[in-house]
């Protein structure tokens, strides 16, 4: 067992960890942020426990260890902006394994009404910035459709309850430092792994949304989006497209949120890439696997903020995020994600405690290669997550 093999290791991380956080979040610099002229450092500390009634290693205790440090830096000097956010990981304490990488890094001008982004920023894509309340996601992220960053530039224009984006990116933002050859990167994206050879390259992005004021405390946004793009195979030579669509509500009634999304996408066939066409090999956090070349995903989430004031924790949100990708291979079964939890808001520690249910799902199961690609017939899993941040 991972825990009863570094029992005493795992319990001398645990009170650094924790003597740490607590040292951070006494000092004056966890108040008042650290300025180096313009530019604001600050960045986050995470630690995580899991539970995993698929996995042996996990069973009888779990684990518990570090899972995040990030350093962030955000300018602001007149109309020019930017932003760059750097992060290492560690899983598989038993076995040291660790990564870092570029979250994002751009610069841009900025004006009343609208800005430009140049570099690794996000892909303006369905509800932003997530569509997901929990730490997990929706089922979107896992084919690079929530959450995701690219390497290009991006047009952002607010008039009125309109707002409108437009973006072209020549490629991925890349992989950094890790064990794998092309996955080292926060965001799923088609890597080379495994002599798959297939990567993104040429992508447009547009994503128009409207947003309905009915009273101070009653919001609707809808909107809809568009992502083409180019791929091309290592292997062959071959050159293909990709693309994807969605329409999305968010709304919000006080404090109560509504997150709906339903998306379509679609990987060419390219010759020298293992997949066939069926599926496409895709990759982050330094593991790749397996995903369906084609499929629907319709998602929805409900939150409800209840303020609180019990000593430093000033909120609960309650949530259920639900989501399903629907393959279009007639041969494959299709893949589902649940997730019951509750964040909690305590100054500048926040944490999410999740039941994060899964099936034909690589994070929340045991058919890591082929969940989001052929899948099986395993059934639902169910992991027990909590991860406790501190942000400064």
């Amino acid at each position: 067992m991972l825990f009863k093999q570094n029992r005493n290791t795992q319990k001398s991380t645990y009170y650094f960890i924790v003597s740490f956080l607590l040292c951070l979040s006494s000092s004056s610099f966890a108040t008042d942020g650290l300025y180096a002229g313009p530019v604001r450092i600050g960045g986050a500390a995470r630690v995580n426990y899991s539970y995993r009634d698929w996995d042996e290693d996990y069973k009888e205790q779990g684990e518990f260890g570090l899972d995040t440090l990030r350093i962030n830096l955000d300018l602001k000097t007149n109309n020019l902006i930017g932003s760059l956010e750097y992060r290492y990981y560690r899983d598989k304490h038993a076995d040291g394994h660790d990564y870092h990488m570029l979250h994002h890094g751009w610069l841009g001008w900025e004006e009343k009404d609208w800005q430009v982004q140049v570099g690794v920023h996000q892909v303006p894509f369905g509800i932003l910035p997530w569509a997901s309340h929990n730490y997990f996601f929706q089922m979107a992220y896992y084919v690079g459709l929530e959450d995701d960053y690219d390497f290009g530039v991006k047009y952002i224009r607010d008039s009125g309850p309109w707002n409108v984006q437009l973006a072209y990116y020549v490629e991925d933002e890349g992989s950094w430092g890790g064990d794998s050859d092309d996955s080292a990167r926060y965001s799923i994206d088609p890597v080379d792994e495994g002599g798959a050879g297939t990567e993104e390259q040429h992508q447009g992005n547009i994503r128009v949304a409207y947003t309905v004021e009915h009273s101070e405390t009653h919001t609707s946004e809808f909107g809809a989006s568009l992502q083409v793009g180019g791929l091309h195979n290592e292997n062959s030579g071959d050159d293909g497209t990709h693309y994807a669509a969605a329409l999305h509500l968010n709304e919000t009634c006080g404090r109560w949120n509504l997150m709906l999304e339903a998306l379509r996408y679609e990987y060419s066939a390219l010759s020298g890439d293992p997949g066939g066409g069926r599926t496409i090999t895709m990759g982050s956090y330094d593991y790749s696997y397996n995903v369906a070349a084609a499929g629907n995903i319709y998602s929805a989430g409900v939150a409800y903020g209840l303020p609180v004031e019990w000593g430093p924790i000033t909120k609960l949100t309650f949530y259920n995020d639900f989501s399903i990708l629907q393959k279009d291979d007639d041969a494959f079964s299709d893949s589902m994600q649940n997730i019951l939890g509750c964040s909690v808001s305590a100054g500048r520690f926040f944490t999410y405690i999740d039941i994060a249910s899964g099936k034909n799902q690589p994070w929340l199961g045991p058919n890591w290669t082929d969940g989001l690609g052929q899948g099986g017939d395993d059934g639902w899993s169910t992991r027990f997550n909590v991860n406790i941040g501190f942000y400064f």
